[in-house]
């Protein structure tokens, strides 16, 4: 009954279909959607969430911890369901703001999860918790091959 209920308030503006594995198929949804919402409420990086961002999305997140954390000024933020129903007539009323937000969206993707940057910094611990070795010969052995 509920997701009956929800397909129905929906109506036919908008496509609800179902879970999708095919990586092709989320790339192209992800690259030609106009916003990305994301709903989580816990949890810490999500990966779902930075390749929104990395994407250019226009991203609608839960408003907490996490999600602030990852994705920063770079997206609006909703608490229930009536901020997110407002964030999305918002999203979908003004470009100006879905390309403002699109362009933060992949600036902070930039700056903030770069993989040569966390790859470094899992390098640096784990080095760490071997007693202290350096990484520089590692680190000069991934440049040659680069």
């Amino acid at each position: 009954p509920y997701h009956r209920a929800v397909r129905e308030a929906a109506g036919t503006t908008v496509i609800m279909p179902g879970a999708i594995y095919d990586q092709a198929s989320v790339k192209a949804l992800r690259y030609h959607a106009r916003a990305y919402m994301h709903g989580h409420t816990v949890g810490g990086t999500n990966p779902s969430l930075v390749e929104a961002l990395a994407a250019g999305n226009m991203v609608i997140a839960h408003d907490n911890r996490y999600n602030r954390w990852v994705a920063g000024e770079a997206a609006i933020y909703f608490n229930d369901t009536d901020s997110l129903s407002a964030r999305i007539d918002t999203a979908l009323a003004d470009d100006a703001l879905v390309a403002r937000c699109s362009k933060a969206a992949r600036a902070r993707a930039r700056e903030a999860f770069r993989w040569e940057d966390v790859l470094t910094a899992y390098e640096k611990e784990a080095l760490r918790q071997l007693g202290g070795a350096t990484a520089a010969p590692a680190q000069a052995d991934r440049a040659k091959h680069a």
